[in-house]
C-alpha cells in the first residue's frame, strides 16, 4: 500500500501566538538582519550542518515519505491470535508487555520501526487494523501491545496515574471552548513537542470531517534552514535563557533552560510555545516575559517548520510513532460531522535500548514523565474513552495545561498553577 503523504498544509493554524507570524509580517526582520552579518558561526557546541536520516524535507521532490509497517492477512492474524491470548489471561494497563504479548513473525519488522523511530527518520506508522473490528478495550490492548515492542517504558501523563490521554473533543462537553485543554478543542495548534516524552505514540481511532491533519517537521531541516537564513535566530534558540514553566506547586516556578541542544552527538528540541514565559492568565507572575529577541526566534522556529512539514493522512486504525525529541508537530484546525468526531489516543514511550541520552537542561520534564518523580505515583490508570463530563480545570493555553499536583484549590492568588503539563497533537 503506498503512504499518502501530502507535503505542505495549505491550511493556516489558527488559534496561535501573535509571535507566530512575526516574521511574515515584517516584524522580525529589523532586528534580525543587522545582527546576521556579525553571526556566521553556529552556537557553541554545535555543527554548522546536522546530516543523517532526520535530516528531511515534506517539500521538493524528494521529499520525506514515513516508514510504514502494512499488516497483512497473516500478519493481522497473528495480533489477533496474541489479542485471545490477552484475554484468556485478562492482561490489563501494564501487564500488557512483549514478553506477554509474543508476536514471532512480526517481531523484527517491529524492531525496524523501533529503529527507524530512534536511527532514521524519527518517524514510522503502522497499518491495517480496523478499529470497528474490536472492542474499546481490544483497541487499548492492540495499541499498547504493538507499542511495547517500539518502547519498552511508558509516561506517565499526570500525577493522578493516567498513562494515556484521549484527544478530541466530545459532542457531551457543555464546557466552552475557552475554559478546555488545546487537546480538548478543534482549534489548530502550532508547532511543538510534547515536553519530557521520547516517543509519542498515537492510535487513531477516528478522523475529522475536514482538516485536523498533524503536521511534523524535522529539527534538523529547521536547523539547517535557520543556520543558512537565520543564525541569529538558533543562537538565541540554544541560549539557556529560556524561562519554562516548572511542573509542580511544591518546586520553583520555571527554569532556564535551551529549546535546542547538541548533546552526544544528536541535535534535540524540547519546545512547547505554551509552555515558555508566564502563563497568560497569570497575575503578577514571577516566570520572565519572553524578550522580542526571544519571540523572534520562536517566529523564525515556526516558519522554517512550515516550510518543511509533511502533512500526515492518516485513517483509523493508524498508529503512528514520532520521535519526539527529533521531531516537532502541528495541528489543523478541524470540524466534526454529525457522526464523526477527530479522536486519538496518545502513549508515551522510552526505548531503553535504543533511547536518546538526555540533556542534563532538558530532564526536568522528562523526570515528570519516566524518572523519579515519575516513579513516586504508584497507580497507574488506562483511561478507554475520554472523560464523559469535561473536568474543567482553572488554567488552559493553547498546547498545554497545568494541572496542580494535588487535589487542593488552595491557589495563592497569583494566577499561576504549576503541575501535570497536557500537551496536544
Amino acid at each position: 500500500m503506498t503512504p499518502h503523504i501530502i507535503p505542505l498544509a495549505s491550511e493556516s493554524l489558527s488559534g496561535l501566538q501573535a509571535w507566530v507570524h512575526r516574521e511574515e509580517h515584517g516584524l522580525a526582520a529589523g532586528v534580525l538582519s543587522r545582527q546576521q552579518s556579525s553571526i556566521l558561526e553556529p552556537p557553541r557546541g554545535f555543527p554548522p550542518f546536522v546530516e543523517g536520516p532526520t535530516n528531511w524535507t515534506g517539500s521538493g521532490r524528494n521529499n520525506m515519505q514515513p516508514h510504514f509497517l502494512n499488516l497483512d492477512g497473516p500478519s493481522i492474524t497473528e495480533v489477533e491470535a496474541g489479542l485471545q491470548s490477552s484475554r484468556e489471561l485478562e492482561l490489563d494497563g501494564d501487564e500488557v508487555t512483549r514478553e506477554c504479548f509474543p508476536l514471532p513473525n512480526l517481531q523484527s519488522q517491529l524492531e525496524k520501526c523501533a529503529l527507524e523511530v530512534h536511527h532514521g527518520s524519527g518517524l514510522c506508522v503502522i497499518r491495517g487494523l480496523k478499529p470497528d473490528n474490536y472492542t474499546i478495550e481490544d483497541n487499548i490492548i492492540l495499541f499498547l501491545a504493538l507499542a511495547s515492542y517500539i518502547g519498552d517504558q511508558r509516561g506517565l501523563q499526570n500525577f493522578k496515574g493516567d498513562m494515556l490521554s484521549h484527544v478530541t473533543e466530545s459532542k457531551l462537553w457543555t464546557v466552552p471552548r475557552e475554559r478546555r485543554h488545546g487537546i480538548h478543542t478543534n482549534d489548530g495548534l502550532p508547532f511543538h513537542n510534547d515536553m519530557g516524552c521520547e516517543i509519542l505514540s498515537i492510535q487513531v481511532r477516528d478522523r475529522a470531517n475536514t482538516g485536523g491533519h498533524t503536521c511534523v517537521a524535522s529539527a534538523a531541516a529547521i536547523y539547517n534552514e535557520l543556520m543558512q537564513s537565520n543564525p541569529q535566530a538558533l543562537h538565541v534558540l540554544a541560549q539557556r535563557n529560556w524561562p519554562i514553566q516548572a511542573s509542580s506547586k511544591k518546586e520553583a516556578p520555571f527554569l532556564f533552560c535551551p529549546l535546542l541542544e547538541f548533546h552526544a552527538g544528536k541535535l534535540l528540541i524540547s519546545m512547547d510555545p505554551a509552555r515558555i514565559g508566564p502563563h497568560p492568565s497569570a497575575r503578577n507572575s514571577s516566570i520572565p516575559r519572553l524578550t522580542t529577541e526571544q519571540q523572534d526566534a520562536l517566529a523564525a522556529l515556526q516558519n522554517a517548520a512550515r516550510k518543511h512539514q509533511v502533512r500526515l493522512d492518516t485513517q483509523p486504525g493508524d498508529i503512528v510513532f514520532l520521535n519526539n525529541l527529533s521531531l516537532i508537530h502541528a495541528r489543523e484546525s478541524y470540524r466534526d460531522g454529525p457522526s464523526s468526531s477527530r479522536h486519538l489516543v496518545r502513549l508515551w514511550l522510552r526505548n531503553t535500548r535504543l533511547g536518546w541520552a538526555i540533556p542534563p537542561s532538558m530532564r526536568m520534564p522528562w523526570d515528570a514523565a519516566f524518572g523519579d518523580r515519575a516513579a513516586k505515583v504508584i497507580n497507574r490508570h488506562y483511561p478507554i474513552v475520554p472523560m464523559p463530563e469535561y473536568m474543567q480545570c482553572k488554567y488552559s493555553n493553547g498546547t498545554a495545561a497545568f494541572v496542580a499536583d494535588d487535589e487542593s484549590d488552595d491557589d495563592d492568588g497569583d494566577g499561576e498553577s504549576y503541575g501535570t503539563i497536557l500537551e496536544a497533537t
